[in-house]
């Protein structure tokens, strides 16, 4: 028994670990500049494990201190916030005449835009995979050239996005049933890194509560226009994607 149980119990511990390490890096993302002690007192974990996630997240460069606290009553405390200039996360975007890609870092920090023109509503789902991938290497190349990782990358496009990645119907492409998730992963020979594919109102709206003038809202309808309509709907907090991953499709719906 004690054999069987103990690999069980390792990784119970090391998804906990994992668990307190995103809550503890979240508490940082949404309130700093804020101190161990806050983070122990905000997320009830003790102040010994508080100490060694901190560390943790400093040493992978996810988090950093800044200096001491001001007006403070007591024992001057070290501030710490959120760093991750070392990861960037890659977006993309299909549009009918244009192709885009922007490099982010974990502080929201933009560290390339590039667009190219590219009538992708003309040329077909398999060239414009083929262009997407090369635009994606090149930023890839120039990320990694400056010692910045790469931690995923998604593609926004103008149409519906199922479960799997996959592009029952975008219009404004021509495109129905386009496996483009999988396309992708292959054009770039599956990378180590997630490649996901969602619409771009989806996108939009949870860019704006993260980023935008109501982040943290609760309830939230980004409405996208141009050659579709869409809509990305924030429920409780959390993206509502519906059952087949279409809510928001206003625009795919018959009147």
């Amino acid at each position: 028994m004690i054999s069987i149980d103990r690999p069980s119990r390792t990784a119970d511990l090391g998804d906990v670990r994992v668990t307190n390490r995103a809550a503890v890096l979240r508490h940082v993302r949404l309130h700093a500049p804020c101190s161990r002690a806050d983070l122990a007192a905000r997320t009830g974990l003790n102040k010994a494990t508080v100490s060694s996630l901190v560390g943790e997240l400093i040493e992978r460069g996810l988090v950093r201190e800044t200096g001491l606290t001001e007006n403070r009553v007591g024992r001057p405390a070290t501030m710490l916030v959120l760093d991750g200039s070392r990861y960037v996360g890659l977006g993309l975007r299909i549009g009918a005449d244009e192709l885009v890609v922007v490099a982010v870092d974990l502080a929201g920090e933009r560290f390339l835009t590039w667009r190219r023109a590219f009538a992708a509503a003309t040329v077909g789902p398999d060239e414009t995979v083929a262009a997407l991938a090369a635009l994606a290497r090149r930023a890839i190349g120039r990320v990694t050239g400056a010692g910045r990782t790469v931690l995923g990358l998604t593609v926004g496009v103008p149409g519906l996005v199922d479960a799997d990645g996959a592009v029952p119907a975008a219009p404004a492409l021509g495109w129905r049933n386009v496996p483009l998730a999988a396309a992708v992963r292959r054009a770039l020979r599956d990378p180590a890194f997630p490649v996901e594919v969602d619409t771009d109102a989806n996108l939009a709206v949870s860019a704006e509560l993260r980023h935008g003038p109501y982040a943290g809202t609760a309830d939230l309808v980004h409405l996208t226009g141009g050659p579709t309509v869409g809509a990305g709907v924030v429920s409780g907090g959390r993206l509502l994607r519906g059952g087949r991953g279409f809510a928001g499709g206003i625009g795919h719906l018959p009147v």
